[in-house]
């Protein structure tokens, strides 16, 4: 009704502002407090639920039955009993840890997650909200016909035909009713009673890997969570280990009594399902995580793994794994570094496909692995290079007997080099097919550059990586068109 007339009623009614980015988090804070019971969580704002066949789909609705949340609780069951103990058990201990919370739902179980949609806003009876297995068809017959989520003007013309409830759609021609409704109906219809797949899309990519540890009394000494977050990783590594993975990225979560949720995360440079040096890693991350009023339940889970074919230790005991080539402690050092000064502080250079000395390396995050076959690639280039360049080319002055012969003299920073051996030339054309820093192309009637280098060795046997800009040239003027350049130093 108008809020007029809702004040003619109540006039003592206590009104406030809708706020619906206020909901909205709200609905996100519920589906990662969720997660405890299964990593498929998707969020349904506008009642468009969407189901796996043969899923078991947990539905939960509030905020006046717009905004809920679809858990595929396939396998989770388990968890809190056998069979449908498990199911029925699941469901109460979700409704109970809510309404501790203040907070007031309905949810229903079913195979299907356009079942338990129906059901968990529909339902008349509360034995109604748990449906057994096969059960979901005789369960929606007596539903409403709005348990279908079909837009107003079909729903209103249903209504207005006498189809109340769904059951009332069973022995129609589905022809017929196509032909005048569309596919939604029978779509809705079909996904509703399993016949049609509707997969849950979760509102982030499950874990490949994760385990769980549920406490009797809720912790919060650092100590205690350090413990716990050892034994998640023992048996998470043994998972790993199983299926001859490892991770390359872990995330604990701690569920608090309060319905909150903290989590951290680290990452590894490359596979790991190490447990002692893991566990060093996350020694740095929790000392961030607060427990708050106490912790019931962590979960370890590895979002990102690779394949990894690493040997066990002499001592199974100890659960160490080494790659076959052998490793110095680099990558565990960088590991760390990584966590304390953030990835963006910590880089490895990474080869780029340029063959400009100045373009065939860049900067990349520690944990960003290289191409096998790239380092090799740019070591095939003719010629050795220079161990160390220069951040820019400093122009130099040279003399060379004649003009497209190694020099024999060139002066930089104020002092004279004789040179007794050179190499080359090895010559390298500027990339035309890049743009430019303004970002324009040169025309493709124009050669392109090119650079002629001489490796070059001075009295004092100091090695020398230079090169000449361009073709040697007179100007109208009467000056050098080529210019000389020392770009690097060699071994």
């Amino acid at each position: 009704m108008r809020l007029a007339d809702a004040r003619a009623l109540v006039p003592d009614l206590v009104t406030a502002p809708g706020d619906p980015q206020a909901d909205r988090r709200l609905i996100e804070t519920l589906a990662n407090w969720c997660d405890r019971y299964t990593p498929w969580v998707a969020i349904d704002p506008l009642g468009g639920a969407i189901a796996e066949e043969g899923t078991e789909a947990c539905s939960a609705g509030g905020f006046g039955g717009d905004a809920g949340l679809l858990l595929d609780v396939t396998g989770c069951c388990h968890l809190f009993g056998k069979d449908e103990a498990g199911e029925r058990a699941l469901l109460a201990d979700l409704t109970q840890r809510l309404s501790r919370h203040d907070l007031t739902c309905r949810a229903a179980m079913a195979d299907t997650a356009g079942a338990a949609w129906a059901l968990a806003r529909f339902a008349e009876r509360q034995a109604d909200l748990w449906c057994p297995v096969h059960g979901h068809r005789a369960a929606l017959a007596q539903l409403p016909i709005e348990g279908l989520r079909l837009d107003a003007p079909i729903l209103e013309t249903f209504l207005k035909l006498g189809l109340r409830r769904i059951g009332d759609l069973y022995p129609l021609p589905r022809a017929p009713l196509a032909r005048r409704f569309g596919d939604q109906p029978l779509t809705r219809l079909d996904q509703a009673l399993g016949t049609l797949a509707e997969p849950i899309e979760p509102r982030r990519l499950p874990p490949a890997f994760r385990t769980r540890l549920a406490f009797v009394e809720p912790i919060g000494r650092p100590e205690d969570i350090a413990a716990a977050t050892s034994r998640l990783l023992a048996a998470l590594c043994r998972q790993l280990e199983l299926a001859g993975v490892g991770a390359r990225k872990l995330e604990i979560a701690l569920y608090r009594v309060d319905g909150s949720v903290d989590r951290t995360s680290i990452g590894t440079s490359r596979p790991n399902r190490d447990n002692p040096k893991l566990m060093k890693l996350f020694e740095e991350r929790l000392g961030e995580l607060d427990p708050g009023f106490g912790v019931e339940l962590m979960i370890l889970a590895a979002p990102e793994v690779e394949a990894w074919n690493g040997t066990q230790d002499s001592l199974p005991e100890a659960g160490a794994i080494v790659p076959s080539s052998g490793e110095d402690g680099t990558i565990d050092l960088a590991d760390r570094l990584t966590l304390r000064l953030g990835a963006e502080n910590v880089v490895r250079l990474l080869p780029r496909d340029s063959h400009l000395p100045e373009r065939v390396q860049t900067t990349g995050p520690a944990a960003q692995p290289a191409t096998d076959n790239s380092w090799q690639r740019l070591a095939s280039y003719k010629g050795a290079r220079p161990t160390r360049l220069l951040q820019r080319p400093e122009p130099i002055n040279v003399m060379a007997p004649v003009p497209d012969d190694p020099p024999r003299h060139f002066q930089w920073r104020q002092h004279t080099h004789r040179i007794v051996r050179a190499e080359g030339p090895e010559r390298l054309a500027d990339e035309w097919w890049r743009p430019r820093p303004d970002g324009s192309r040169p025309p493709a009637n124009i050669v392109p550059p090119y650079r002629d280098y001489y490796r070059v060795e001075d009295d004092d046997g100091v090695r020398f990586w230079l090169f000449r800009d361009g073709p040697y040239a007179i100007a109208a003027n009467g000056q050098q068109t080529a210019r000389w350049f020392l770009h690097g130093f060699c071994a």
